[in-house]
């Protein structure tokens, strides 16, 4: 048996200080070529572990060598190089892209070299493991070179195990134990090279688009991995792929630990972190219920593909059951820059949650491994815990992850794979970042949705979304206040909120992309029947003690803060007295009432439809000229252009907005017409039209512009209709319509509301689907966006509220300006929330013409719903309140009910009990901490 040595001819290396990029199939020659050099056929008779070496030191070949010369920088070897092997009985074999054939180049090299070497047919299962060694040898070489360290591998006991394992593999003896044996001398040099254990994460990422492929080796052979995907992901993959998903469930067994996390922080990928709280919760709630139903496990980790964090998110994914997130940028949303493997993440609220933060490799690329050494040494000098990261996204793994495995099997030469629920608690608990603020986080779903899902609704849909949510909790709302006041639950009202659930899912699993004109309406038609069949059950209800023959209007309120609405009722029959809860009113000759009603927080009020009353006469003029007024403000519209030329309090009567449309990247707003549509007792009205001009006076757009003051509100609305003659395209944060504010101040600092939190910003793009503020002293000016959560700074005084980017189909959008609020999510919330209105026959319930039903005392606790629920033992009947803290500040509440509620707790977002709760009189006590989001269940006998 001829001794012999192995080689690998090349002028690369394994990278240890910087990554490199080659060309795939390269570098898959590279990988396979030295990991073929490890087939036992080969090894066999060798004096010495394979080398990737210089070619020039083999100008003159070795007697018996093995050569591998893969493709790539050229090796400027003689001419004559190839005969001068053969001269000398060596050999040489070319190694191709993938691994099977180049190991057919090696043994057909050796075939006819060595006919009788006893290991050419050698099994896969026997190979396999000799190529696992070798990858690790590799890689283990090259850290030492990365550490610049002197090689402590005992290299003369190492190749003595490997020369036993391939001389019992050619006797078809065990040989599994030496290979063991070689494995572990591996792990003891890599150990007194750095002691650090080192850990190797698996994602396995799936692809909707190709769910038959095969699940990753490391699932199959019982490693830890961790299954990331959307809930409806794998609810096709249940019914596209039973079998993928059988071999998935096989690995949950009950009351066992399981190696397999199921990473799934969304039923849907969508564009939640503009999103209402309500719709978030709704998609973290049902991506756990499907993962539930599918799997009988929780999905104890949160991960999504495309990016939707802000800073709330840690104690909201508390409040719905995960223990870990995964924050890591798939999409190039912005997140904070944390350079650590693992953070410890609080919330505005303190709650905090342990997130993965290290970006995993791709398992499918050859340059994956070829950099493995580098990404080593990299985790083991900068990481307190060293973790690699890998990532499987439908595609089959490189081979070399196939031989990181085997090696696994033989020793942990480099640590162990783990899950991320054994991780945070076996390995880092994270680092701790504090609380990190909005500015920090920005996905751009707008250019996402324009140039990528080339959307016509790209803006719109989120305005039309925002309004349908609030509808949704309405009707919840009153179904929970019909609840609270009516005992033992009817099989009507199950079937009324079953169907109401599934509104809500179709709904809210279309999201943002339910366009108008695209498939059916029938979502929203049947939304609003659902809402006003439980309109009518409440008033029912609280109408059980009323005189007939007085027809009339009862409206409800499914804020929790009391709301002034504005009406205009047709077919009123003679007028009414502006008395409680009517704040104003005006009739016109056509029978159509105007009117400002004061609806108590989570109430009512009860208006007649007619009357024999003086009409009102006006406080004040409400319009006149080019001004809108009412008690809080006054705007005045600029004659020439047909925009807002100042928008100032009545108190200080200093200028804080002006507006004008604009088309960027320039135009000139021009009017044609401004006038005074409306000028009664309780409501202002300006039209101004004209026309959007290029520099060329050439016409982009028309546009009419409709300002409205009523009597008693404290809010200008701002109607936008553009009839666009030039289509914006390209880059839509460069090419678009908008509203442009602006401000008279530069040193003005802006706020926005973050769900539900009011923040500071200082970035070019505040984007927000609630409000912008700008902050000026003691002045606050709030611009309210109503769902259209586009804005870009321009300038230092001047921000653009987009409406029309490329593809965009809505012509019509709202917007309103106030002065002064001192909760202004009430404002944003109030403003999209609708005001269900029965007509009844009957007068005011017997205990007022107007109240509360339910009632909540701190202005800054949000209610976001009011819903029905499971009772508990002893208990007729149940609701469940969840609301948001806004203003930064802890406290403690009180809840109080029409009919008091025996037993209250707080409870999960999926509805498990926290903690009892104190009553104290017709009060439960509710305490709560800043930015906090906080549910609790109210029980009935």
């Amino acid at each position: 048996m001829p001794d012999r040595e192995l080689h690998l001819l090349s002028a690369s290396r394994m990278p240890t200080s910087y990554p490199l990029q080659l060309a795939a199939d390269e570098t898959a020659a590279w990988l396979h070529g030295y990991a073929a050099l490890w087939h036992p056929a080969a090894l066999f008779g060798a004096t010495q572990a394979p080398q990737a070496s210089v070619s020039y030191d083999h100008d003159s070949p070795r007697p018996g060598a093995v050569y591998c010369t893969p493709r790539g920088p050229h090796l400027f070897q003689p001419d004559d190089w190839r005969d001068r092997v053969a001269n000398v009985g060596a050999l040489a074999f070319d190694p191709a892209p993938g691994r099977t054939e180049t190991l057919e180049n090696l043994v057909a090299a050796l075939r006819e070299k060595e006919p009788t070497n006893p290991l050419l047919d050698a099994p896969a299962d026997v190979v396999q493991p000799f190529l696992g060694l070798g990858f690790g040898y590799l890689v283990l070489d090259n850290l030492f070179e990365a550490a610049d360290h002197v090689r402590l591998l005992d290299g003369a006991a190492f190749w003595a195990d490997v020369t036993t394992a391939t001389e019992a593999a050619s006797r078809n003896e065990p040989f599994t134990e030496h290979l063991k044996a070689a494995a572990e001398k591996l792990q003891q040099a890599r150990e007194q090279l750095n002691s650090s254990r080192m850990y190797w994460v698996d994602f396995v990422q799936l692809d909707p688009k190709n769910l038959a492929a095969a699940w990753p080796e490391s699932l199959a052979s019982g490693w830890p991995v961790c299954v990331c995907g959307a809930g409806e992901v794998f609810e096709q993959l249940a019914e596209q792929e039973p079998e993928r998903l059988a071999e998935l469930k096989a690995k949950f067994v009950q009351d066992l630990p399981s190696a397999v996390d199921l990473c799934c922080g969304a039923y849907k990928e969508r564009e939640d972190a503009l999103l209402p709280p309500e719709s978030q919760w709704w998609n973290l709630r049902a991506a756990r219920a499907t993962v539930r139903k599918l799997f009988g496990a929780d999905a104890a980790v949160y991960n999504r593909t495309t990016s939707a964090f802000h800073p709330q998110l840690p104690g909201w994914l508390h409040h719905m059951g995960y223990k870990h997130a995964v924050l890591i940028s798939r999409d190039a949303a912005l997140i904070p820059t944390i350079r650590s493997t693992a953070v410890n993440w609080p919330g505005p609220d303190g709650r905090a949650i342990d997130a993965f933060c290290r970006e995993p490799l791709p398992a499918h690329d050859p340059m994956t491994f070829f950099n493995l050494v580098y990404h080593m040494h990299q985790a083991t000098s900068t990481d307190s815990a060293p973790t690699i990261a890998l990532a499987h996204k439908g595609e089959q793994a490189f081979a070399s992850y196939r031989d990181l495995l085997a090696l696994g099997d033989l020793c942990p030469v480099f640590g162990e794979f783990i899950n991320l629920s054994r991780y945070f608690t076996d390995a880092t608990s994270g680092d701790y970042i504090g609380t990190q603020p909005a500015d920090e986080f920005f996905n751009d779903y707008l250019d996402d949705r324009v140039t990528n899902q080339r959307r016509r609704e790209p803006v719109s849909g989120f305005a039309r979304h925002l309004r349908l949510r609030r509808r949704i909790d309405s009707a919840y709302t009153l179904a929970s206040l019909h609840r609270s006041v009516t005992p033992s639950p009817g099989e009507e009202e199950a079937k009324l909120l079953a169907d109401l659930a599934a509104v809500e899912t179709e709904i809210e699993t279309a999201g943002v992309n339910q366009e108008s004109g695209v498939g059916s309406p029938e979502p929203a038609n049947r939304l609003e029947q659902i809402e006003a069949s439980w309109a009518k059950k409440l008033a029912s209800r609280i109408q059980t003690r009323s005189a007939d023959g007085q027809p009339g209007l009862l409206l409800f309120n499914p804020c929790g803060f009391t709301r002034r609405v504005a009406l205009e009722v047709p077919g009123f029959r003679g007028a009414i007295a502006v008395a409680d809860p009517v704040k104003a009113a005006e009739f016109t000759a056509d029978g159509t009432a105007r009117l400002v009603v004061e609806v108590p927080s989570l109430g009512f009020a009860w208006v007649p439809r007619g009357g024999n009353a003086a009409p009102p006469k006006p406080k004040m003029k409400l319009a006149d000229g080019l001004t809108v007024r009412n008690e809080f403000f006054e705007c005045d519209i600029d004659s020439g252009t047909g925009g807002i030329r100042s928008f100032r309090d009545m108190r200080t009567r200093q200028t804080r907005f002006g507006q004008q449309l604009v088309f960027n990247p320039g135009s000139k707003m021009v009017a044609r017409d401004v006038s005074v549509t409306n000028s009664g007792a309780a409501l202002g009205e300006i039209v101004s039209t004209g026309d959007l001009v290029n520099d060329r006076d050439e016409v982009l757009a028309t546009f009419r512009q409709r300002f409205r003051a009523w009597l008693g509100r404290p809010v200008l609305e701002l109607c936008v209709e553009i009839d666009v003659k030039h289509e914006p395209t390209g880059y839509p944060w460069h090419a678009f319509y908008a509203a442009r504010f602006g401000w008279r101040d530069e040193r003005g600092v802006l706020f926005r509301g973050v769900n539900g939190a009011n923040t500071q910003t200082g970035v070019t793009r505040p984007v927000s689907p609630d409000y912008l503020e700008v902050r000026l002293g003691s002045e606050r000016s709030f611009l309210f966006t109503g769902g259209l959560p586009f804005i870009q700074r321009h300038g230092n005084r001047m921000a653009d509220v987009i409406l029309v980017p490329e593809g965009e189909q809505s012509r019509s959008f709202d917007l309103l300006l106030a002065t002064d609020r001192d909760v202004p999510m009430q404002t944003a919330a109030g403003w999209v929330s609708p005001t269900p209105i029965v007509e009844t026959e009957k007068g005011p319930p017997h205990f007022g013409v107007s109240g509360w039903l339910a009632h909540v005392d701190m202005p800054s606790l949000i209610v976001t719903s009011l819903q029905p629920c499971a009772a508990g033992d002893g208990a007729n009947r149940a609701v469940a309140l969840r609301a948001i803290e806004s203003a930064g500040f802890g406290g403690a509440a009180e809840v109080r009910f029409a009919r008091d509620p025996f037993r209250a707790s707080t409870i999960d977002g999926e509805g498990n009990a926290l903690l009892p709760l104190t009553l104290v009189g017709d009060a439960v006590q509710l305490e709560f901490s800043a930015g906090e989001t906080l549910r609790a269940k109210f029980e009935w006998e």
